[in-house]
């Protein structure tokens, strides 16, 4: 009996050895593991585990998803089936109960995603009222967002684009929404902070960034303890970005030689391109898409990566829309774009999106999704423990 003992003692595995190897595991045996014992669900559950785990699975493209979001259904794309062959996606099952707009009509999805979290947002666009959900696809957890209390009423509010993001300096995830009051033209930003579980609303100062630029359409972009906007400055191209920790606005330069103001070849009248550029990310850094040339006729797409300055990453043809970055391969040689194609009907016109692969290496393009949706909506996401 004692010598059973000191053998099952000297056999013991360090705790911190033991940390190790779970941290390495995919998401899906961590929350079977948990049921081991009380230790290992204890240390499984952790916030501390969750960061670390995090960190480790972030560079391992292994864990990295798109989740996709169409009219009908849900669908989960794995990182490395992406840059080999066209998928059809494996059908994600997804109930939120108690979500009031989930399902209805009339409702347009928003996706912003973060740390494997992903913040959806159901705008109904009859009453101009939205609801926000974070969800972790991972381990299939979720939490309804309430709504702000200080929020006047929505018909006499424009509200931008949300975002969704990571503040470095408080260990906490936040729900960004900037709007603006009308007829007196005041700005304010509405957070939510989901660890104190909590919104507060900000006003923003006169000289501010925010109030020299108005925010376009397009969606938010988080990257590095920031959520970008892209937005238009006395009538120029601008993007601004809000800093989680500051909780200021900031303005970032836009690439010396792109140009932004293109001459249409038959009138000879000057035209901006404002419209034809997206946000995005390739790898770690911030990606800018944008449609540019000397005339409508001689238009291209560059791709450039902000490190410490501008980089220009590849050109490649104009195939009639801007396409948003919205990952890269494992070697960089390829990138996940979001295409958006406009189709008119009369005078009105209707967004269609479809997933599609350029090369940067033999320039040829392949779509991922081969049906495209009119109300399709994708985000990238690692899978994660965070929201347990």
């Amino acid at each position: 009996m004692r010598i059973c003992k000191a053998q099952r003692r000297r056999s013991m595995i360090p705790n911190d050895l033991v940390e190790d190897i779970l941290s390495r595991l995919l998401v899906k045996s961590l929350m079977r593991f948990k049921c081991v014992s009380k230790a290992w669900h204890t240390l499984i559950s952790s916030r501390r585990f969750a960061k670390s785990h995090f960190q480790r699975a972030s560079q391992n493209p292994s864990c990295m998803n798109v989740i996709v979001f169409t009219g009908n259904c849900v669908l989960s794309l794995g990182y490395e089936a992406l840059f080999q062959t066209c998928v059809h996606g494996q059908p994600v099952d997804v109930d939120f109960q108690g979500f009031p707009l989930w399902g209805e009509e009339y409702v347009e999805t928003n996706l912003a995603s973060c740390n494997g979290l992903v913040c959806i947002e159901l705008y109904n666009r009859r009453k101009r009222t939205s609801e926000y959900l974070v969800w972790n696809p991972s381990t299939k957890s979720y939490k309804n967002i309430p709504r702000p209390t200080s929020t006047p009423d929505s018909m006499s509010c424009w509200f931008y684009r949300f975002g969704f993001g990571y503040d470095y300096s408080t260990d906490d995830h936040k729900i960004v929404r900037p709007y603006q009051i009308f007829p007196f033209d005041i700005k304010r930003i509405e957070i939510f902070s989901l660890k104190t579980f909590t919104w507060k609303t900000i006003l923003v100062d006169v000289d501010n960034i925010y109030n020299c630029s108005l925010p376009l359409i397009p969606k938010t972009t988080y990257c590095n303890g920031a959520i970008y906007w892209s937005a238009r400055k006395y009538g120029k191209p601008s993007i601004v970005y809000f800093d989680l920790a500051e909780e200021i606005f900031h303005e970032l330069p836009w690439p010396e030689s792109v140009l932004y103001c293109v001459r249409d070849g038959s009138s000879g009248k000057c035209f901006y391109t404002t419209g034809l550029w997206e946000l995005g990310t390739f790898g770690e850094h911030l990606c800018l898409s944008v449609c540019t040339g000397e005339s409508r006729k001689n238009l291209c797409v560059q791709l450039w990566v902000m490190k410490e300055s501008w980089t220009r990453l590849a050109t490649i043809p104009y195939l009639g829309t801007c396409l948003r970055p919205m990952c890269a391969s494992k070697n960089g040689e390829k990138v996940l774009m979001r295409e958006t194609q406009v189709k008119y009907v009369g005078r009105t016109g209707e967004c269609y999106y479809k997933l599609v692969e350029w090369n940067l290496t033999d320039h040829t393009c392949t779509s991922i999704l081969c049906d495209p949706n009119p109300r399709m909506e994708a985000a990238t996401y690692v899978e994660s423990l965070y929201l347990q």
